[in-house]
């Protein structure tokens, strides 16, 4: 993962200088959503004038899941992902992107790493809604509700059997997050949380996930309208862990 991690450190040096210039502008990162209940200070988002629809980001995870064959039994699995991300905002509620990387993979017998992994998705931002509104310059507080979906492919030489596989997810998840904008200049832009079910299905080879269903969870704050940090927990046969940090331009 050498060529990733220097990937990483690259775009963390280019995302914190383009903070520095975006924090002294009046547009904001946040894209809006389907049913939107913005006040006027944060309604002029990029969807009305603003310059930055688009995002490139880094992310890693670790998951812990567990595979079973046609013929029972399942095998505890292990994946670390390292990925380069884009996304573009096609409308103010409805984002796509997509990300090339590395996963090492470790399941039974099949010990891999750097292994090529892509992936594409899209982000439907349903709900966006002021629950608190500021009094005497407290922040004010927001409800948003998302839906998020994405296929992902890993590729994976087996040193055992000398054979290819792919290691396929597909993964849909419905949050709600709760969030903060404060209102005196110098704070931060926004700090929430967000929690809610997922779905996630491995295929592999004859091999499938043993559990479906799960939960999902994390923390997300914006240094300034134009820089997300995330951390991000999954619990699906095991915990997984996660982080992203991306920016628009």
């Amino acid at each position: 993962m050498k060529t990733y991690t220097c990937l990483l450190s690259i775009l963390y040096c280019v995302a914190m200088s383009t903070s520095v210039m975006a924090s002294g502008t009046d547009s904001s990162a946040y894209q809006g959503a389907l049913f939107n209940g913005d006040s006027t200070r944060f309604a002029d988002s990029v969807h009305s004038g603003g310059p930055r629809p688009l995002s490139l980001g880094v992310s890693v995870q670790q998951q812990n899941r567990a595979l079973k064959s046609d013929f029972g039994g399942a095998t505890d699995t292990k994946i670390n992902h390292l990925l380069a991300t884009a996304g573009w905002d096609v409308t103010k509620w409805l984002t796509l992107y997509g990300g090339a990387g590395e996963a090492d993979f470790n399941s039974g017998n099949i010990k891999q790493g750097s292994n090529f992994e892509w992936l594409f998705g899209g982000t439907i931002r349903m709900l966006d809604f002021m629950v608190l509104e500021p009094w005497n310059d407290i922040d004010n507080y927001w409800i948003g509700v998302d839906a998020n979906s994405f296929f992902r492919t890993v590729g994976i030489e087996d040193d055992w059997s000398g054979s290819s596989k792919d290691l396929s997810e597909l993964f849909v998840s419905l949050t709600m997050s709760v969030y903060s904008k404060p209102e005196k200049p110098g704070s931060w832009d926004r700090l929430g949380f967000y929690f809610g079910p997922a779905i996630s299905t491995l295929s592999m080879d004859g091999r499938s996930e043993d559990q479906m269903f799960g939960l999902i969870g994390g923390f997300q704050l914006n240094p300034n309208p134009n820089m997300g940090i995330k951390l991000e927990l999954q619990k699906f046969e095991g915990v997984g862990l996660g982080a992203s940090f991306n920016f628009h331009f």
